[in-house]
């Protein structure tokens, strides 16, 4: 009886990881296709079961979660380095111009205002450092735009996740509460 329990355990906890692998690299096929698609389309899956897979939801937005933090360091990142290379390279403070509050709107920079007020702040640029810097602001800002995508798409997926998990927690607590309610004998007594 406890070795059925203990192999039923395990198999659930495989089945889980596999669903948990599954999920994960359907999102990134969603981030690579710029659709969330296969993704939502397994969240449904998960939903559609009886009882609803919670466990694999509450996982799956954990690893969301995880990998939104990690989307977000990594855009952070990449206008940091421009910033760095500008600063200690050429002497050019890039930040009034992509201040770290609006992370969220430096891939809207268009490189030749980055490329004007940097020849205001430097006017001893030569032509191939010119040159040089709009190909790497280009780079950056292209990277920029593909990893905001990337955090929006990550943060209505974690979010949509969320919202099933808790409403079927809620549901699945109502319909057990509701049981246990109709259970009860006549002669019990419930206070309010």
């Amino acid at each position: 009886m406890i070795e059925n329990s203990r192999m039923e355990g395990l198999f659930l906890l495989a089945e889980l990881s596999y669903l948990r692998s599954e999920a994960m690299d359907l999102f990134e096929r969603c981030l690579t296709e710029g659709s969330p698609n296969h993704l939502m389309n397994f969240i449904e899956e998960q939903i559609m079961q009886d009882p609803p897979r919670l466990d694999v939801l509450r996982e799956l937005a954990e690893d969301l979660h995880q990998r939104l933090l990690g989307l977000r360091e990594y855009h952070f990142d990449v206008r940091e380095r421009v910033l760095r290379t500008l600063r200690d390279d050429f002497h050019i403070d890039l930040s009034p111009l992509a201040p770290a509050n609006a992370l969220e709107r430096y891939h809207l920079l268009k490189p030749e205002r980055v490329m004007h007020f940097l020849r205001d702040q430097n006017p001893r640029l030569t032509n191939k450092d010119e040159f040089l810097l709009r190909k790497m602001v280009e780079a950056s800002l292209e990277m920029a735009a593909q990893l905001h995508r990337d955090v929006v798409m990550t943060e209505d997926l974690f979010f949509c996740v969320m919202d099933w998990a808790d409403g079927l927690s809620a549901t699945v607590a109502r319909r057990f509460w509701g049981e246990d309610w109709f259970d009860l004998d006549e002669s019990s007594t419930v206070i309010h």
